[in-house]
């Protein structure tokens, strides 16, 4: 018998992942390929369109070649994406502007006014959201009609970055309730467009994709593009999700109680609930899941995007050091961090920059670097990154905690800051829990996918229970007892540095 192989990448906020995996979720290759944000000002992050259809196929064809596999066996394909990046296209369906990413945060008086047009709970109960940022696509398709009246009125339809790529590989106009359950106009216990956001918005249901469940097969693929990619022209298109929902399938975050972080350009911490759990305070949202009729908490804010900025900031030496073959940057960085105590002797960062993820939401929230001496060195202000990063995921762990009554003593890790143990550890230090990294940490999105594909194509019966059965743990990382004591003083400082600003943001940020 012929081995089936199932495809699946993931379109992720500064780089796409492709990968490929056999019928016992055994990675065969991986490829990934990194492209640059356009930042035209310090609230503005974009990416022109033929940007992610180009570096998607660039990154499929080195997989599909470099695998040696024979293409027949390549039975299915999907793909998740980062949520909240929106293009807005015309009828002969051409962009009308850049992809406005979810990092983008120009609309924060939109946000504000969406905000004072809906009560929190009536945002809370349609949508399972808490009160609207600017990063969110129904913020930016308001900054988008006040500011671009003309092109808004061209409007014909608006994709996310897998639907993007998804109707240029079948040619369908469709999507998923995993990331338009973010949009702030997709009711989550009903499963249809919010009709009284789509009023305020000024659009209609017509210029949205069709919405399918995560795992529904949607054709096969066009064959001109099959050719292109080096793809059999009876590939089976399988409807994918939202990448923080497939990577914790990646990692066996399918039942409840059970929690994952990942530390990609996003900082996200997730634990499944078979239920909507709305928060009363409205500070974490709940989210669809890639799993028909299950949901996750999903609460978050920047993560990794940081750690690139620092590096592309402040450690160009490293990158040089990286093109002269001395090893990866951020390898590099890691090194100088680990030569500095716990606790960067004082420094620490609030890493709000261009806004507070959860549980704050301060959309005027900004990085502040607090503690710096003469006696400081760039190993400090690197491990202040990483200890912040693990703060925040520490205190969204906290607070979902109290939300849901369940204890957590161990995270599943995953995404590009999995990948290094330093952070791993401080992470571990940090929350007092431990960490766990997977077999498959470093393509947990892609497997993910690949499981959504492999079940849309009938090789398997259930997500969760292939999701499970996949699922090995790599390393465990335990809390030092020793760094104790140094990291509840700075989470203690955490908290009085939030105390001390809650209210003022506003007025600092100009």
């Amino acid at each position: 018998m012929s081995h089936q192989y199932f495809l699946g990448a993931d379109i992720g906020t500064t780089a796409i992942k492709a990968a490929l995996f056999d019928e016992q979720g055994r990675k065969v290759l991986h490829h990934a390929q990194e492209y640059t944000l356009l930042k035209p000002d310090a609230q503005r992050v974009e990416q022109i369109p033929h940007v992610y259809w180009e570096t998607f196929q660039a990154c499929v064809k080195k997989v599909v070649q470099d695998s040696k596999i024979d293409p027949e066996q390549i039975k299915a394909f999907s793909m998740d994406s980062s949520a909240e990046t929106i293009v807005f296209l015309d009828e002969k369906m051409e962009p009308l502007d850049n992809f406005y990413v979810w990092l983008d945060s120009r609309a924060s008086i939109e946000a504000e006014e969406i905000n004072h047009h809906f009560t929190a709970e009536e945002i809370l109960h349609a949508t399972g959201q808490t009160p609207i940022d600017p990063c969110y696509p129904a913020a930016k398709i308001a900054w988008f009609r006040k500011h671009k009246p003309e092109a808004f009125r061209k409007i014909r339809m608006m994709f996310m970055c897998d639907d993007y790529i998804l109707w240029h590989m079948s040619g369908r106009k469709v999507s998923h309730g995993s990331s338009w359950c973010t949009s702030y106009f997709w009711n989550i216990t009903t499963k249809e467009w919010w009709p009284d956001m789509l009023d305020y918005l000024g659009i209609t249901a017509g210029q949205l994709p069709e919405i399918v469940e995560c795992g529904t097969p949607v054709g096969n693929i066009l064959p001109e593009v099959a050719d292109a990619l080096g793809l059999p022209r009876d590939l089976l298109l399988v409807m994918g999700g939202q990448d923080q929902s497939s990577g914790a399938i990646g990692v066996g975050n399918v039942t409840p109680g059970v929690f994952s972080e990942s530390t990609g350009g996003a900082l996200m911490v997730c634990t499944t609930t078979d239920k909507p759990v709305f928060d009363p305070k409205g500070r974490v949202p709940c989210n669809y899941s890639d799993m028909e009729d299950i949901y996750m908490i999903q609460a978050g804010a920047k993560g990794g995007i940081l750690l690139r900025w620092l590096r592309d900031t402040l450690c160009r030496e490293e990158m040089r050091a990286e093109e002269e073959g001395y090893g990866l940057a951020y390898d590099l960085m890691d090194r100088l961090a680990a030569d500095t105590p716990a606790g960067a002797e004082g420094l620490f960062l609030i890493p709000f920059f261009g806004g507070a993820g959860n549980p704050y939401h301060d959309n005027f929230g900004r990085g502040v670097l607090y503690g710096l001496s003469l006696g400081h060195t760039k190993g400090h202000i690197i491990r202040a990154f990483m200890e912040a990063l693990a703060c925040n995921i520490t205190k969204i762990i906290e607070y979902v905690e109290q939300l849901t009554g369940v204890k957590v003593n161990q995270v599943r890790s995953l995404g590009g800051g999995s990948l290094s143990p330093l952070w791993c550890q401080i992470k571990a230090d940090v929350m007092g829990r431990e960490v766990v990294t997977m077999k498959n940490t470093q393509d947990a999105a892609c497997l993910g996918a690949a499981i959504v594909a492999g079940f849309g194509y009938g090789a398997w019966d259930s997500i969760a229970e292939t999701a499970l059965r996949f699922a090995e743990v790599d390393h465990v990382y335990h809390p030092n007892p020793e760094h104790r004591q140094t990291y509840d003083l700075l989470l203690k400082k955490w908290d009085i540095f939030i105390e001390a600003t809650e209210g003022s943001t506003e007025e600092l940020a100009r």
